[in-house]
């Protein structure tokens, strides 16, 4: 094998749209330089090493951002050459089975989200990649040249091929006439005396099949976990359209009761005021019929006072309660004064905080991470975590809000989701209090994740409906 060249290879619509030097990217990581051809964007790469011969064998598919002056956003450090290292082997690109470490195939596990697949299909993302070696933009110096013109006529191995089988075609004949005769055993025995077709042949079978296996084996990777993704995908859409129908259900449903017990309560009030003028309608009747014009009068009378007297209590009852509506609406206003000021002081407090500890702390993460150390953090639903410099007092401060926040769901739907992951039974609870207890089949994502339907077991969820 001749001498390795490494190099980045960068991926735009389907289509390799820059190389560069595996020096150069460096810079590029070091902030030396920016490439503005890709700013603002997420770019698919792939870090390849390359013979003298123009023979990709290895490459590791990665994702990188950069922001809007073309510089590399946050702290991305990726192990390049450890993961080619220990990839596993895939297509034959011309000089045998290449490593590839890719989404599918990564051999550290929490390196695995910042890797991407590439298309298998012929004409794919690795026939662009030898298209790419073929066309040497790099100006790698190639030893084809060197290697000095083929000779004329036939290559001593298909030489050997051809005698073989014209061996083969002749001693036919004879072993089915005669198997055991001397003639068709010494017509057999001849041609594999060569000593190094053996050898050869088997050697380039063995490679050719090693290539193949490596190359479906990748490509049944990248078909199961495209097929794994577009299902959580679809789960991910489906939980959102359940949980979106239930709060539309929910909203109904509460609507409707307070119709309910405000058609209750004019159910009541009507029938209240029904049975107050049929007895004032009577006692009228009553009136009218005892006494002719003086109790006309009378009722005029007794309706004046009525009136007055019920406008009389109303007024009453106006000025007692001005007054502790006036002292409750003062006391709400000292409250959401007081409450403003908390929420300053908490915030100028959390600056200080987060300041203090920046302060303290930053010298150290900087120099850890300038090592090249890495902040991982295992914890269900998220496996293993990759936490930036600038994200590790917010981790600190919170664990489970902060990988709550990474989940992509809120803090209560998280911690129900660690308590059904922990222990996955069923939660229903019965007159006393008690868990149902029944075993459930584990969520394993906290999206796909729905409380008081994910956490019960076939026969509460039944009765949920």
């Amino acid at each position: 094998m001749g001498a390795l060249t490494e190099a980045v290879v960068f991926f735009k619509d389907d289509s390799v749209a820059k190389e560069m030097f595996f020096s150069e990217f460096e810079a590029v990581l070091d902030d030396v330089v920016g490439i503005t051809d890709f700013a603002g964007d997420e770019v698919q790469a792939a870090f390849v090493q390359i013979e003298d011969s123009l023979k990709i064998l290895g490459a590791v598919f990665f994702t990188i951002s950069f922001d809007t002056r073309g510089r590399v956003t946050g702290n991305w450090n990726i192990p390049l050459r450890h993961l080619l290292d220990h990839a596993s082997y895939g297509p034959d690109l011309g000089a045998g089975p290449i490593k590839v470490a890719c989404r599918s195939a990564c051999p550290v596990a929490w390196y695995r989200r910042q890797l991407w697949d590439p298309d298998m299909a012929s004409g794919g993302t690795f026939q662009r990649m030898i298209a790419a070696a073929e066309r040497n933009r790099l100006g790698i110096i190639s030893d084809r040249d060197s290697r000095g013109a083929p000779q004329s006529g036939i290559a001593d191995f298909f030489k050997s091929s051809v005698s073989v089988d014209s061996a083969r075609a002749s001693a036919t004949p004879a072993a089915t006439e005669a198997p055991g005769t001397p003639t068709a055993l010494s017509s057999v025995n001849q041609p594999l005396s060569n000593s190094n077709l053996g050898p050869v042949f088997n050697r380039r079978y063995r490679a050719k099949l090693v290539a193949s296996r490596s190359a479906e084996k990748l490509n049944l990777l990248t078909q199961a976990e495209a097929f794994q993704r577009k299902l959580d995908q679809l789960g991910e859409e489906l939980t959102a359209q359940l949980r979106e129908r239930e709060s539309v259900i929910k909203a109904q449903k509460e609507h409707l009761a307070d119709l309910n017990v405000r058609f209750k309560e004019l159910e009541s009030r009507f029938a209240s005021q029904k049975r107050l003028v049929a007895q004032k309608s009577e006692e009228i009747d009553a009136l009218m019929e005892r006494g002719g014009r003086d109790h006309k009068q009378q009722v005029a009378v007794l309706r004046a006072e009525h009136a007055e007297n019920l406008e009389r209590q109303l007024k009453e009852q106006a000025v007692e309660l001005s007054e502790p509506l006036r002292d409750r609406e003062r006391e709400l206003y000292l409250r959401a004064k007081e409450i403003v000021d908390l929420r300053r002081e908490l915030s100028v407090l959390r600056e200080q905080n987060r300041g203090l500890m920046l302060n303290s702390d930053n010298q150290l993460l900087q120099a850890m991470s300038e090592k090249g150390v890495v902040f991982v953090a295992y914890h269900p639903g998220v496996e293993h975590l990759v936490i930036s410099q600038d994200e590790m007092p917010n981790y600190l401060n919170d664990p489970l809000a902060y990988v709550a926040s990474r989940c992509e769901v809120p803090d209560g739907q998280y911690h129900e989701w660690l308590a059904h992951y922990r222990l996955p039974i069923c939660r229903h609870r019965d007159g006393n209090g008690q868990y149902c207890g029944e075993p459930i089949p584990k969520i394993m994502r906290p999206r796909l994740f729905r409380p008081g339907e994910s956490d019960r077991c076939h026969e509460h969820s039944d009765s949920l409906r």
